[in-house]
């Protein structure tokens, strides 16, 4: 809903005639003198501050505030407010607003410890897998942190594998809101409550938890599956607490959809929620159990989330003043000019949050079409890539980041900022086309080269692709970009446009899943893996046994390297600040770079549009609204 204003300025000009017509009828006001001893009692009455209210316009309004309900953008938001994220990764540092200190090998809070294992036990296998110990299986053997040493299971005797133990120090004096200590019961409540609520099939953290307990009353010990390594993040695997003193006695059905738990949880951050008017706005207020209190915070005295449909509304609604914030609004991105002339004007400011979703352009390396073979060849890979005008793309749209060269963001600590990747420079590319067997024969821009001694190649055969992409707005342009590039380097380029749900669908239906395509445009969405395993051996699609996975496979180019699967498996079976894992990386990118199974763009951004004056927002790779307790 947008306010609309109205002006009271008759109201004030009758206002004044009246009072001007009440003096001039000798209508008397009242006598307030007082005597000098009537004075001696007069009292001094300070102004009551005014309360601060910070009002944000958000795209869409979730459907459930309960910790595993709604996943959408809107209300992990909401929830930052209710809960002040248990453990927050700003531009790849951590923080916690709940724990004492964040685990690492370094303070010793993580721990490897030998278990022993037997025939039927489950396991995390020398891949990376869950499965179960029996014969056949290779596993990683205790202190092996190499594919050196790996062991094939043969005999029906107990082995010794690594288990992998958390523990989480939670930071005493911390009250939910009805004034309730906050324990390490709550989150061991809340390891329960998922599990009963996922079932084996739940989230990574729930399949790869072998325990999750209580040390004491504020330490909690996580345990993994033996043979469990390939953690990408310690924070990952805590529980969010929920109420237990609340919630114990309930089914598990009404601490999914009651009242209470959906429409307002029990907080312990610094806002809880007073009301929710639905397909309008939600109301929170300071939590007078907040821990920060006696430091001022949070810096305002309620919130109100209003939800608004599309970026006109939204905009609208920003400028009539009833919304300081707009976030979680894709349709932002269609007045993107529009907006930049207001942040140069001082109307607004425009805040961008990396690390979206990964954006990229897949070449069908290994196509179940053996028509499809122009693009085996690395080389011509590399030409494409340098025939492309990364920049362009991600200069003339307001959801892309910067250019990247692998599947890494820029300012992860782990890249090589010298690496030199595949930058745009058409002239080298032709050369290298060239070189590969690509002819230019009759040096007509406007026509396709043609194949000349290349392998599995015919001879004459036209350089004419064909570009998948979904019917998005954004997305055509960009289509659009890569097809003007491609044609000036000689590779006529079709577009074909699909709906996202008939692109991506499973093999063997779907063009990309199905490795029927020559170029697909397409984003992968961010989550807690490591992006190497998108391009494993073992996850290419296709019809099982001759593929492991069968059509779950997500390796839809086919790209197969034996550098790059020892690398990433490197990666997803060692500790992530283990000198194994952070060596390996450096392979991975190496390897990745000269394979090149997809063209890495960038990785999308959110935008969020702010007051000028606000402060606490900053450009960076975070969760949106972490820190909503300091914004002011």
């Amino acid at each position: 809903m947008v306010l609309k204003s109205k002006s009271i300025f008759p109201f004030l000009l009758i206002l004044l005639v009246l009072l001007s017509s009440c003096m001039e009828e000798g209508i008397q006001a009242p006598d307030n003198s007082k005597s000098p001893d009537e004075d001696a009692h007069l009292e001094m009455v300070a102004s009551p501050v005014p309360e601060r209210t910070l009002s944000i316009c958000l795209g869409d309004e979730p459907d459930s505030l309960f910790l595993y309900g709604d996943q959408s953008t809107s209300a992990t938001i909401i929830r930052q407010a209710i809960y002040d994220s248990p453990v927050d990764q700003v531009d790849f540092q951590y923080s916690s607003a709940l724990l004492e200190d964040i685990p690492s090998q370094e303070n010793g809070l993580v721990i490897v410890v030998p278990v022993e294992v037997h025939p039927g036990d489950k396991i995390v296998d020398s891949k990376g897998n869950l499965t179960i110990l029996a014969s056949g299986v290779e596993y990683r053997p205790s202190e092996c942190s190499s594919l050196d040493c790996l062991s094939t299971f043969q005999y029906q005797t107990p082995v010794i594998l690594d288990q992998v133990e958390i523990r989480f120090p939670i930071k005493t004096g911390i009250k939910w809101a009805d004034g309730t200590q906050l324990t390490a019961v709550d989150s061991e409540f809340s390891y329960w409550v998922a599990r009963d609520l996922y079932g084996s099939g739940g989230p990574r953290k729930i399949r790869y938890t072998s325990s999750y307990t209580i040390e004491d009353e504020n330490t909690i010990v996580w345990k993994g599956v033996p043979g469990f390594l390939g953690i990408n993040s310690y924070p990952e695997y805590f529980f969010s607490p929920l109420p237990q003193h609340l919630l114990a006695d309930l089914t598990l059905d009404e601490i999914v959809n009651s009242e209470s738990t959906s429409r307002q949880p029990l907080s312990w951050g610094p806002y809880r929620i007073t009301e929710w008017i639905l397909g309008d706005h939600i109301t929170l207020v300071k939590n007078e159990n907040y821990q920060l209190n006696s430091e001022g915070l949070p810096a305002f005295d309620s919130l109100v989330f209003r939800f608004v449909d599309g970026g006109e509304e939204a905009l609208a609604a920003y400028f009539s003043g009833e919304c300081a914030v707009v976030a979680n609004e894709p349709g932002l991105f269609d007045y993107f000019q529009e907006i930049e002339i207001r942040q140069q004007e001082g109307d607004l400011n425009i805040v961008y949050v990396e690390g979206d979703a990964w954006e990229q352009i897949s070449f069908g390396i290994n196509s179940l079409d053996s028509k499809r073979v122009l693009l085996e060849e690395s080389r011509t890979r590399q030409a494409i890539t340098q025939c492309i005008n990364r920049e362009a793309i991600s200069e003339q749209r307001m959801d892309a980041g910067s250019v990247i060269e692998s599947f890494f963001i820029p300012s992860d600590p782990r890249v090589d900022a010298q690496s030199a990747g595949n930058p745009y420079q058409p002239e080298a590319a032709m050369d290298l086309l060239e070189q590969v067997g690509w002819i230019d024969h009759d040096q007509d821009p406007d026509s396709a080269r043609i194949a000349q001694d290349i392998k599995d190649v015919k001879d004459g055969t036209p350089f004419q692709l064909i570009l998948l992409a979904a019917g998005v707005t954004d997305i055509h342009s960009s289509a659009l970009l890569i097809q003007q590039d491609l044609q000036y380097c000689g590779i006529e380029v079709q577009i074909d446009i699909l709906p996202a749900s008939e692109l991506l669908a499973p093999g063997p239906e779907g063009p990309i899943f199905g490795r029927q395509f020559d170029l697909a445009l397409f984003a992968w969405a961010a989550g807690s893996y490591q992006y190497c395993r998108l391009f494993m051996t073992d996850e290419i699609p296709g019809i099982y046994p001759a593929y492991l996975k069968g059509w779950g496979g997500v390796n839809a180019p086919g790209f197969s390297s034996d550098d790059f699967d020892a690398a990433c498996s490197l990666v997803i079976t060692n500790l992530p600040d283990s000198p194994v894992a952070q060596d390996a990386v450096k392979g991975l990118i190496s390897t990745f770079e000269d394979g090149l199974p997809v063209v890495p763009l960038f990785f999308r951004r959110q935008v969020i549009v702010t007051r000028p004056e606000l402060t606490g927002f900053e450009n960076g790779v975070y969760d949106l609204f972490w820190n909503i307790e300091t914004v002011q």
